[in-house]
């Protein structure tokens, strides 16, 4: 049976996750963030009062929340209804800067619109709207507004700065947390959707991921042949290294081989002049079965610069993909995360702002997708029929 089937092709901006970008989606909003220095000298020339420092910062908060806001509903297709909150939620920051321009106590009022402010991106990105650079700013920048409301309208200094602490902890962590749900949900929300990943992939790449901007249409029958061919191929050269020993002796590093995904590299073909060789792939890919059984389950082959593209034999079926934004640890050297939403790394790793364009090919028998993405759940189910077979 062909197990070549048809992907479609669709991706975030610059082929990579919006997570770390600004989304088209946006551009209206951040143009509107732009015009805010302009509206502050305004204000600061017609002032009545003299403000401190802080509340100035906080207006300047409060302003470029608006801004945002209201950008948004410019050239979004959101539906009436959203955009209708967009709307009442800059009106209400606005009401609160002009509060605070004239000396107004803020309130409640200004303690509810910031926290439900934070709470609606919570939501809307928990149910898959992929957050952006944009999204998150404007949040920390009401974070950072709340903190110096609530700061002035602390009663009790004690129990008002532990509150303060506390709802600023709170308020950091569920917005990083919602931009990470929002970010792989978004990744998985349409089947079918990423180029050369199976079905569980969505409308936009996953965080971490690139995949190249192609022409959706479908694989020619002579594309198809080519790709199953090249199946074949590589499935027969790398026979011999279905025994990791032999894969030690060619220079493979298989030293502490475990779990469902082990990649064992090799630094010496990942410098020679071979590209996309089925003898001689950059990295193998196993995974051990339940009854300690290494089972070869592919390869990854590695272009030899950045921003080199990968030759596309099969057309869309053998789609090349690179990673973006990978935190490396130096001790041991070794992939030790992503960059979070907020911008960190882990501690004690370096940020990989990109990486070569590389391909997985799948050898293991009746995998869903060959070239693309191999499913968490399909490995461990394919390891446990191999661990029960006589």
């Amino acid at each position: 049976m062909n197990q070549l089937a048809h992907l479609d092709h669709v991706v975030g901006p610059g082929g990579g996750s919006p997570l770390y970008q600004v989304s088209p989606e946006h551009v209206a909003g951040a143009i509107a963030l732009g015009m805010v220095p302009i509206a502050l000298w305004l204000l600061s020339r017609k002032a009545t009062r003299r403000l401190p420092p802080v509340e100035w910062l906080l207006v300047a908060l409060l302003l470029g929340s608006a801004a945002v806001h209201a950008g948004l509903i410019v050239g979004n297709d959101h539906g009436t209804g959203i955009s209708a909150l967009f709307l009442a939620d800059a009106a209400l920051l606005l009401v609160i800067a002009r509060r605070v321009l004239r000396g107004s106590p803020v309130g409640r009022l200004g303690v509810a619109v910031l926290v439900g402010s934070i709470v609606a991106y919570w939501a809307s990105a928990v149910s898959g709207e992929s957050p952006d650079q944009l999204g998150l700013a404007t949040k920390l920048g009401e974070i950072l507004a709340l903190a110096i409301v609530l700061r002035s309208a602390a009663r009790s200094r004690r129990l008002g700065s532990f509150a303060r602490g506390l709802a600023v902890c709170v308020l950091m962590v569920g917005t990083a947390t919602s931009a990470w749900v929002g970010a792989f949900r978004a990744s998985a929300a349409e089947p079918g959707a990423v180029a050369g990943h199976n079905v569980h992939s969505g409308s936009v790449p996953p965080p971490g991921t690139i995949f190249p901007e192609v022409t959706e249409r479908d694989a020619t029958p002579a594309e198809r042949v080519a790709a199953n061919d090249l199946l074949l191929t590589t499935r027969a050269a790398l026979a011999r290294y279905a025994d990791p020993t032999v894969a030690a002796a060619d220079g493979y590093q298989v030293s502490g081989l475990a779990g469902i995904d082990f990649h064992a590299g090799n630094p010496a073909f990942e410098h020679d002049d071979r590209v996309f060789d089925p003898a001689h792939p950059e990295s193998l890919v196993y995974g051990v079965a339940p009854n300690g059984q290494p089972v070869l389950l592919g390869a990854v082959f590695l272009m030899p610069k950045i921003g080199e593209p990968g030759p596309t034999i099969g057309g869309p079926l053998t789609a090349w993909h690179a990673h973006e934004n990978i935190c490396i640890s130096l001790t041991p050297l070794a992939l030790s995360g992503l960059l979070s939403p907020l911008g960190t790394c882990p501690v004690g790793s370096i940020l990989l702002p990109r990486t070569p364009e590389m391909i997985h090919v799948w050898i293991v028998p009746g995998a869903p997708s060959p070239f693309g993405d191999l499913d968490e759940a399909w490995k461990r189910a394919y390891l446990q029929a191999v661990a029960t077979r006589p």
